[in-house]
């Protein structure tokens, strides 16, 4: 698993900022890591809604994206969009309607962005079995309104797993399960279905990413994907159209295509494969013996970049394309990114781009802002940081 750090970040007022750490399967056969031993550090941070630079250009009507088996996000005339912007948490406090203003929205366009992918804890939605906060709801109708005002085009990170045990500390306490994975395939198919009974038919919705980061250990990619298959007929079960992104365990693990056998949803189509790539290129193709992607790795916020690996970055991705491309799913970025004070900073993010768009992918950066400034596209005063226009 991925390191990340979470944030609720309220423009103008003050925000408490999570920071959470989970752990890859080789550290998870090693011991725990430090943040793992203990409860999640709390902050107070005080930003300041992001201004536009410039005036947004008028936003577009938007159209319904589908998927092909070579493309992630496609328009109904046939012309593939390669959708690309921050993540963000557009709900701060579940009992608050508090949430990204649109100017937000407007400049995240206006710095020429297609999407943003927004990042949902599950136990702000259904905090008791089958009781929805409709507070919640409302906060992230609001959302993905502005967002679509401004032309962007949204995908949900529905259940963000994260922390432990085992990836549910942001799972409600009444379905938790041996496994984050596991918790969402009992019981959480009812709230994917509250989401795509909710705003399956918005335009601006390009997809449903039902789990961030399955995890499972000991590896075993099967069990995943016939969880899979549980959540995809259930989100088809409402909405029938809208692409439904697959991610492997932990973000970047190696997938056999034979894991693929046990994957049988009702009706395979809009379907993308999803990985988070943080590697530095300092491994080789990056896997270990598990084919979990080698740590540490840039999502530390620490963990710096030498530009002599440029080739290995590729070798990364080509794993999960090959592999893609044999079960005929097309990839899409949901998260890259690396320390603000990491070596190699900005080279990495103008290689990882240039190596996306030399094979034609999206991609997505964490975060548009977080607690600790270390990931954060825009400083204190909300104005964008001069790396942001690589990241475009």
């Amino acid at each position: 698993m991925l390191m990340h750090r979470i944030v609720i970040s309220l423009a103008g007022t003050a925000a408490l900022a999570v920071t959470a750490t989970a752990c890859s399967g080789t550290e998870r056969s090693t011991g725990l890591t430090a943040a793992e031993a203990g409860p999640a550090t709390h902050a107070t941070q005080v930003t300041r809604e992001a201004p536009a630079a410039q005036a947004a250009p008028a936003a577009q009507a938007l159209s319904k994206l589908h998927a092909t088996a070579k493309d992630a996000f496609v328009l109904p005339n046939g012309k593939a969009v390669r959708l690309n912007g921050p993540n963000l948490q557009p709900i701060w406090d579940k009992n608050s309607s508090d949430t990204w203003k649109q100017a937000t929205y407007n400049a995240i366009k206006a710095k020429g962005f297609k999407g943003v992918r927004m990042v949902l804890f599950w136990d702000d939605f259904e905090p008791r079995k089958g009781v929805w906060n409709e507070k919640a709801f409302k906060t992230l109708s609001t959302a993905l309104a502005r967002a679509k005002a401004a032309g962007l085009y949204v995908v949900l990170d529905c259940v963000h797993l994260y922390g432990k045990p085992e990836g549910q500390s942001r799972v409600p306490t009444w379905a938790r399960k041996a496994d984050g994975m596991g918790a969402v395939a009992a019981n959480g198919l009812r709230f994917l279905q509250q989401l795509a009974t909710r705003y399956g038919k918005n335009p601006a919705l390009a997809a449903y990413d039902p789990v961030n980061e399955p995890y499972r250990w000991p590896v075993d990619h099967k069990s995943v994907l016939a969880d899979y298959t549980k959540i995809v007929n259930a989100i088809r079960a409402k909405d029938s159209k809208t692409t439904i992104v697959l991610e492997p365990t932990y973000g970047d693990a190696k997938v056999p295509v034979s894991a693929f056998t046990s994957f049988k949803p009702a009706k395979r189509t809009n379907l993308v494969w999803s990985i988070h790539d943080y590697y530095v290129g300092n491994a080789g193709a990056g896997y270990d013996r598990n084919g979990i992607g080698t740590s540490p790795n840039a999502s530390d916020g620490k963990t710096g970049y030498k530009p002599a690996n440029k080739a290995n970055l590729a070798k990364h991705l080509n794993v999960q394309i090959a592999m893609a491309k044999s079960v005929k799913l097309p990839i899409w970025i949901g998260e890259f990114g690396i320390g603000a004070r990491a070596a190699g900073h900005d080279q990495f993010i103008k290689d990882k781009v240039a190596l996306y768009k030399s094979k034609g992918i999206g991609y997505s950066w964490w975060e548009y802002q977080d607690g600790s400034g270390a990931f954060s596209m825009i400083n204190a005063n909300g104005s964008w940081k001069p790396w942001a226009t690589w990241v475009r």
